[in-house]
């Protein structure tokens, strides 16, 4: 009938398909545990970090009187830079010193887990300008696109929430192009200048 060599294959093929492929309940019947086993909690799909809240560029400018935009950037061999730029566009002069403060946002504007740190090519320290009307500063965002980490994913920034400085009012900006960090887990900012 079945020699042993053919039954070993007809026992094994079935239990790897079951160890390799996902369960999916088709028939609208849902898997169960053993008895004596607690089941997780069910985990809402919209579970993780909130997003921070951030003002719209529409709005920004009449709130804080600053506007805080992008460019497209510039990419080398792994290496990434791109602009943001603080602009005065009320009526009164703005102080800005030290960094921005930033939050790198997923697709679905949750923040991702990434280290923003001082910049390692743009190393001016931070000094206080005064914005008049019209005029802008800019500090310049530094990064390397390495993945060292094949198995696991790499993060892409979408969107960012900048704040001028820490504790101030984060604003929206949206990027022309996205921030591509790889799994490096860290983004470079320069001081404004």
């Amino acid at each position: 009938m079945f020699g042993p060599r053919r039954l070993s294959l007809l026992l094994i093929v079935p239990l790897l398909a079951s160890c390799t492929a996902s369960w999916r309940a088709t028939s609208g019947l849902t898997p169960t545990t053993a008895p004596g086993v607690t089941a997780p909690p069910a985990v809402p799909a919209s579970a993780g970090p909130a997003a921070p809240e951030g003002l719209e560029p529409a709005v920004a400018c009449a709130v804080t009187g600053v506007i805080i935009t992008a460019n497209r950037g510039e990419s080398a061999m792994g290496y990434r830079e791109m602009t943001l730029t603080v602009q005065n566009c009320g009526t009164e002069p703005y102080e800005v010193k030290g960094r921005p403060d930033i939050v790198v946002l997923d697709e679905d504007g949750r923040p991702l887990k990434i280290s923003v740190e001082g910049s390692a090519h743009y190393t001016a320290a931070p000094r206080r300008l005064t914005l008049k009307p019209g005029t802008a500063a800019r500090s310049v965002l530094s990064w390397r696109n390495t993945v060292t980490n094949i198995s696991g994913g790499s993060d892409t920034g979408e969107s960012l929430a900048v704040a001028v400085s820490a504790k101030q009012p984060r604003q929206l900006v949206t990027l022309e192009a996205p921030l591509d960090l790889g799994n490096t887990g860290r983004l470079e900012a320069s001081a404004w200048f």
